[in-house]
């Protein structure tokens, strides 16, 4: 599908590197992660994980309604929360999270084709 996402997420002082690259790799696992100063950064073409983990969750809905409000051209841009992230959860992030969020940017062609594969409408129309 020709899909890239990149993840960022801004290390702390007080922050286990490896835990917040764990945290990643729970959603992202083919993610190819750098370590740069003070933050980590990261590129992954596969969205299968995050849409199990939404389904898991039954939070395609919600997922669907962050994906879309937030769909600019050929870029989707949303945060997660990085302490959801370590138990494998996605908690999407809204204004300042107490230990930051990890960034993400889908950016591709066909991206509500995507949208619609990892967070369809669940909703019953009557």
């Amino acid at each position: 599908m020709g899909l890239e996402i990149v993840i960022e997420a801004e290390l702390h002082p007080t922050e286990d590197v490896e835990k917040v690259k764990n945290a990643i790799l729970n959603i992202f696992p083919d993610a190819r992660l750098e370590i740069l100063a003070g933050e980590i950064r990261g590129i992954s073409h596969s969205v299968d994980t995050l849409g199990k983990i939404l389904k898991e969750m039954r939070i395609r809905d919600a997922a669907r309604s962050v994906f879309l409000s937030n769909l600019y051209d050929d870029e989707i841009v949303f945060s997660i929360s990085k302490q959801a992230a370590t138990v494998g959860k996605v908690n999407f992030s809204v204004g300042n999270v107490p230990l930051g969020d990890i960034k993400i940017i889908m950016r591709g062609e066909n991206l509500r084709e995507i949208v619609d594969m990892i967070a369809p409408d669940t909703r019953k129309l009557s």
